[in-house]
């Protein structure tokens, strides 16, 4: 049975795996094996995380008290999903809707509209986002470590569409 709660302290080792192998599933496809591991050093070594787990909404997702997703979600003047990521293992049993729809419902009554970056070149995931009903907004090119990324800004208006009730 899975359960979708806040992060804690503890957590850190296990998002972390999360974070790597979805990484590497999804990205080693698209980028150079260098970036990818420069950008999960970056992103999610423990002091960053810790600090992540203070500012941001992070939730888990564990399934036989093992984390196999995670989602987090920057919130001051806009809202703004960070990362939205499941084991690959466990990937295509709604844990990833789960994750999101929680997140949504937490913060539906203070933002109109959510925002998220995604690479163009996932197509996975750019076609799970939009049938979620978030919208590409613009395309650039940010370059990272060296290496052009094709990136996609994302918006979903109207938080409760598409969310079940807490």
């Amino acid at each position: 049975m899975h359960k979708i709660r806040k992060a804690t302290p503890e957590d850190v080792v296990g998002i972390r795996d999360v974070a790597t192998k979805a990484w590497y599933n999804t990205y080693l496809n698209i980028y150079a094996a260098k970036t990818v591991n420069e950008l999960l050093a970056a992103s999610y070594n423990e002091q960053h995380l810790l600090k992540r787990l203070e500012d941001q909404l992070f939730l888990v997702v564990e399934e036989d008290e093992e984390i196999i997703g995670f989602a987090t979600f920057i919130y001051g003047t806009e809202l703004f999903l960070s990362a939205h990521y499941v084991r690959p293992s466990w990937q295509h049993h709604g844990y990833g809707s789960k994750l999101l729809e929680e997140g949504l419902n937490y913060f539906k009554d203070q933002y109109n509209e959510v925002f998220l970056e995604v690479d163009n070149k996932n197509d996975e995931a750019v076609a799970f986002y939009e049938q979620k009903g978030f919208e590409k907004i613009r395309s650039y090119t940010h370059v990272m470590y060296g290496e052009a990324m094709d990136l996609a800004l994302l918006r979903k208006t109207n938080l409760s569409s598409g969310v079940r009730p807490k």
